[in-house]
Formats: structure tokens, C-alpha cells, sequence
């Protein structure tokens, strides 16, 4: 499994603008071809503010290098790809592109959480982190949330699009299954994790929700928060997720959705062959969260010295998350959905 040195994909573009770039092609897909890529430059212009705004055919460039880089045989086709997925026929590699590029902007080891995080309103703070980990309060949060449906002691977990690991190695402290593999479709996330996360019973490997590479009945649970959006075929996953888990298994689901496509979850898990148990919008938790977390950040960029690498994380936490990702919510285009369910037999 090889990593890449991102720099030359990207050039002349910085990382933190080939980030964005790779945001606009995933979060806002058009099918307008003559206007993408000036809606592309515009979109990394105003998200970088540090840099001049790149050029429409630089971003193109970038792109398509980007996305020869990762690709693999026959993954780019749009023949059974619908809804929006039809205007991102490249989705896995964009995505896999995404998170390795990530790793390499934001390289530091406490760095082990990527979701939104939730926060119950006037809930104490009540997982507690190492205060250099303090900023994922709120991420350890939605974990426990979720791990908590289920009992987990002595069970064998798989954790599906498991990032930079912090959720599966808070999972593997304090629920204390036998087993839980954590699998991500990018391969930095995976060298991160296999590097800063070793606890006993934890492992992390490389692969695909939609092809899971493992033997049927191999779990009594299946984890997955905040990933399966990124998927072309989410219902390949929820039947995947069926074969792995043994019957009497669950799976443990908790993803923002796009509002207008929410009737459709719940009916692609069903007809996977799993039965919903729990079903509940947590949006205002996920909003809750985000409001507090300037606090924490606050806190975290405190001890950073003045530099580069302090004012590229202001701008992650403070632009990227907590407005841009905090608007979805807030504006109504995304909603944040649990569910639990079973595979009966």
C-alpha cells in the first residue's frame, strides 16, 4: 500500500486549495460543463482567501490528474449511477484523493476524528480526552452515542469507513468488543491509523464498503457514521453490511442525508434484508455541536505557535467546519439520521 506525495498532483494549486477543489466536486455537482469549472475556481477562491484565485483551467487540470492518479479499472463508469452520482461518475477516487490529501495537511497525531460531532442540549461534556484531544469532545460524543445502542463487550466489530480511527479506538476502549477492525477506502487513513491507534483487538486495514473483503458472518456488528454519503452505491453497502453480520448482528448507522433523498434510506436499508429497529433525526444534536465548538478550538489554537500550519487549522475548524459544514444543516439541504438495525436471519 503506497501513499503518495500529494504536491505535484495538485500543482500549480496549493494543498488547502486542492482540498476545496476536491469539496466542490464532491459536495456540489453540476452537469453544466461550460460554467463547472468557473463555479469550481470561484468556489476555492472564496474558501482560500491566502491564495489568488485559481484559474478555471488550472482547477481542471488538477482535477483530472487527480483523478487518473487514484482511479482504478472499470471505477469511473456512470452506467449505474443515478441522482446526483450521475454528475460525479469519479466519486471513489475523488474521495479517496480527498482523505489522503487531508492526511497530508493535517498530519498531527491528535488529529484522530473527522465527523460533525453531537452535543445533547444542556448535556455535561462527560467522555474525557487528553487535553490535547479535548477538541473532539463532541466527536467522541456521536461515537459513544451510537456504540451505545448495542452491547458490544466480547462481540466482533467492524467499523466501515473507520478515517483517521479515533471513533474506533474510543469504541475499543470503553465498549470492549474482542475484536474491531476498522476498513477506509484511503489508504493514508489507514497508515495513520495503524500508526497512532494500538490497543489489543484493534486492526485497520484497506478496502471498499461496497465490496467488503470479508467472509460472510464475520461480525456481530457493523459500524458506520459519517461516511456512507460518500458512497455511489450506498445499497451495495447496506447488503454488504447484511452479509458480513452474523444473524441476530446489527448494523449502526448514524450519516447526514441529503433532505430531498431521505424517504429513500430507510427503504435501501430494508431492502438489503435488514430489519430498522431505531430510527431518529439528530440534527439538533449535530447542530449543537458544532455551535460549541469555537470553544474547544479555541482552546487548541492557544498552543499553537504563530505559523503556517496554526492558521491552516483557524481556517479548517473555523471556515470548514463550523461554517460551511455547519450551513448544510442549519439551512436545511442536509439532515443527520440514525438508525439500528438487524439482520434477522
Amino acid at each position: 500500500m503506497t501513499v503518495r506525495t500529494p504536491e505535484p498532483l495538485y500543482a500549480p494549486l496549493s494543498l488547502e486549495q486542492g482540498l476545496h477543489l476536491l469539496d466542490s466536486l464532491t459536495w456540489f455537482p453540476t452537469a453544466d460543463a461550460d460554467e463547472r469549472w468557473e463555479q469550481v475556481a470561484d468556489y476555492v477562491g472564496r474558501n482560500v482567501t491566502v491564495a489568488p484565485r485559481p484559474a478555471p483551467e488550472h482547477c481542471r487540470t488538477v482535477a483530472e490528474r487527480v483523478i487518473q492518479s487514484v482511479s482504478l479499472p472499470g471505477q469511473s463508469g456512470a452506467r449505474d449511477l443515478e441522482g446526483r452520482w450521475l454528475d460525479v461518475p469519479d466519486a471513489k477516487s475523488l474521495y479517496q484523493a480527498k482523505y489522503d490529501l487531508m492526511t497530508a495537511l493535517y498530519p498531527d497525531d491528535w488529529f484522530i476524528f473527522m465527523n460533525m460531532g453531537h452535543r445533547k442540549t444542556g448535556a455535561a461534556v462527560d467522555i474525557q480526552l487528553p487535553p490535547e484531544q479535548r477538541v473532539w469532545q463532541y466527536a467522541a460524543q456521536l461515537y459513544d452515542l451510537i456504540a451505545s445502542q448495542v452491547p458490544l463487550k466480547g462481540t466482533d466489530v467492524l467499523e466501515v469507513g473507520s478515517g483517521r480511527g479515533g471513533g474506533a479506538a474510543l469504541v475499543a476502549r470503553t465498549h470492549r468488543p474482542r475484536t474491531l477492525v476498522g476498513l477506509d477506502y484511503s489508504p493514508a487513513n489507514v497508515a495513520f491509523c495503524s500508526r497512532v491507534h494500538q490497543y489489543d483487538g484493534l486492526s485497520f486495514v484497506h478496502g471498499d464498503a461496497e465490496q467488503l473483503p470479508f467472509a460472510d458472518a464475520s461480525f456481530d456488528a457493523v459500524v458506520n457514521i459519517e461516511s456512507a454519503h460518500c458512497y455511489p452505491h450506498v445499497d451495495r453497502f447496506f447488503a454488504e453490511a447484511r452479509r458480513v453480520l452474523r444473524p441476530g448482528g446489527h448494523l449502526l448507522f448514524a450519516d447526514e442525508w441529503w433532505t430531498s433523498e431521505l424517504p429513500q434510506l430507510r427503504k435501501k436499508v430494508t431492502d438489503a434484508g435488514l430489519r430498522v429497529l431505531e430510527e431518529e433525526d439528530i440534527t439538533p444534536g449535530i447542530i449543537h455541536a458544532l455551535e460549541g465548538l469555537p470553544e474547544h478550538v479555541s482552546e487548541l489554537l492557544k498552543e499553537m505557535p504563530e505559523g503556517p500550519r496554526k492558521n491552516a487549522y483557524t481556517r479548517f475548524f473555523h471556515e470548514r467546519v463550523c461554517r460551511e459544514s455547519a450551513h448544510s444543516y442549519i439551512s436545511g439541504r442536509f439532515v443527520f439520521m440514525r438508525l439500528l438495525a438487524v439482520r434477522d436471519n
